[in-house]
């Protein structure tokens, strides 16, 4: 410490000097520099209108340790001012009008011991590292009250202020602090943001001040979101160590928040940065180059086919359930064709048109042989009618019996001779003299013709179709099913 003792004033000391020896000068109000002693060691030029330091001024004061010149009008500081003061300690330029293009990279390069910097209350608007390039001693840096509005990684990169322990950067408009703005201050205990204008930052701002003991962050403009609320954990975890300091931590107060029940930056968690009647926004991705306009219209197609099937299912049971078959086969005939390593039975539709036959053969032999136990001689046509179509219909008479259905054979196709085969067979059915031979010769050869059975019912006909195949166009098959009535023979009134 510098101890000043009041002593007999020089003869050349102003009246407005209180201290006037051979260690220290001090005065107020003063617009010029005064001569002093070589051998003063503290000079304090207060509360005056000094607007300019040269080093005319200072050059033999090489013993100074102190130079206090706060308070004053400075604006200008030539870059050899502070040359001959090799040994200065402390410095002070607070509440001048020092901007940030006065200082320059050689104006503090000339103190070598300096520990004590201050510069606040000036009009500095942005920090170069490259003032302190020579810093390596300084301990205590005062930056606040100027108007810096952001640090970044490149406020402090050139700076070699491996020794600073103080950083006040309270009353600035700083309203970004970078991940990066203190790595280079590792040894860094105290540091003040406060009455800035904050509203959010991340606590990897943090993250290389280990040995930080002291953090003021009160009197900002947080915004008190989801988004701050890694700085709540942080700050909140901060304090639980028993040798830091969060200092008025009360005083962060929300200056807007999602959730108004939230009025402090440390009462916010994951359960209450939002309100609790807030809408919840889900985004859909689309996932393996589905565009959403694709995602909605199959949404659209899926609703529209259940409410049609449901539809279906209710006024044409038997349709339906030949649908589903037909579907049914066709995918498994599909996982047939995806499948060339299994040996799966292929469906022959000769074989099957020669079973039907046979079966038709056998039942009309039973209905014609008089010595038949089925008492089949006596069954009038219409019976033996209503008996060919339970064999086709099956016992319910809901459905067909047919598995596979293919592009069908239209009624006017028929009657024009596309479907003579099957006419002639129909003919010798109803005649009821049909040979189990002839019966046999009227089997189909090609797989991809069209089979139809038509009978005459009291003036209307009955359309039964048996399609081969129906992989290729199922919903085909549906419709043209739907385009035709099917109904179990009645009875002639009477």
């Amino acid at each position: 410490m510098l101890s000043i003792t009041r002593t007999q004033c020089l003869s050349s000391c102003p009246a407005s000097c209180v201290v006037c020896s051979d260690d220290a000068v001090i005065c107020h109000k003063l617009s010029n520099f005064i001569e002093a002693p070589e051998t003063t060691k503290a000079l304090m030029l207060t509360d005056g209108a000094i607007v300019s330091v040269d080093r005319h001024f200072l050059s033999d004061m090489s013993n100074m340790t102190v130079l206090s010149l706060s308070h004053n009008a400075i604006t200008t500081l030539t870059h050899d001012a502070f040359q001959n003061l090799t040994i200065l300690h402390t410095l002070l330029l607070d509440h001048n009008h020092l901007s940030s293009q006065t200082l320059d990279r050689a104006t503090f390069s000339w103190l070598p011991r300096l520990e004590i910097l201050q510069l606040g209350n000036n009009a500095l608007r942005e920090v170069k590292g490259s003032w302190f390039h020579a810093a390596r001693a300084l301990r205590t840096l005062q930056l606040g009250g100027n108007s810096l509005t952001r640090l970044d990684a490149t406020t402090f990169a050139s700076a070699d202020l491996r020794a600073l322990e103080t950083l006040d950067l309270s009353d600035n408009l700083i309203t970004y602090l970078g991940r990066d703005s203190f790595r280079g201050l590792p040894g860094l205990r105290s540091l003040d943001l406060s009455r800035n204008q904050l509203r959010n930052t991340l606590p990897e701002a943090f993250s290389y001040l280990s040995w930080l003991t002291s953090l003021n962050l009160e009197l900002n403009r947080w915004n008190c979101t989801c988004e701050l609320r890694e700085l709540a954990s942080f700050l909140t975890s901060y304090m639980e160590a028993p040798d830091k300091v969060l200092f008025n931590g009360r005083r962060m107060v929300c200056v807007s928040a999602d959730n108004p029940a939230v009025k402090m930056v440390l009462e916010l968690t994951e359960a209450n940065c939002v309100p609790p009647n807030q809408n919840i926004t889900v985004q859909v991705e689309a996932k393996n180059s589905v565009s959403p306009q694709r995602y909605t219209r199959d949404l659209a197609l899926a609703a529209a086919f259940c409410f049609a099937g449901q539809y279906l299912f209710h006024q044409w049971p038997h349709v339906t359930f030949l649908f589903f078959n037909n579907w049914t086969g066709a995918k498994e005939e599909e996982n047939r064709r995806t499948a060339p390593t299994q040996t799966v039975p292929q469906w022959d539709p000769i074989r099957e048109n020669q079973a039907l036959h046979l079966a038709q053969m056998g039942l009309e032999t039973k209905l014609m042989l008089p010595n038949s136990n089925q008492q089949g001689s006596h069954l009038q046509p219409w019976e033996r009618e209503r008996a060919m179509y339970d064999l086709k219909m099956g016992k319910d008479g809901r459905h067909f019996t047919r598995p596979h259905c293919g592009p069908a054979v239209t009624g006017s196709a028929v009657e024009q001779g596309g479907g003579d085969e099957h006419m002639n067979t129909l003919d010798m059915l109803r005649q009821g003299g049909v040979h189990p031979n002839k019966m046999g010769s009227l089997a189909m050869t090609d797989e991809r013709r069209r089979h139809a059975l038509i009978s005459k019912m009291e003036g209307k006909h009955v359309l039964v179709n048996i399609f081969p195949d129906c992989v290729a166009s199922t919903w085909g098959c549906v419709k043209h099913t739907l385009q035709h009535e099917v109904s179990p023979p009645v009875p002639p009134n009477g």
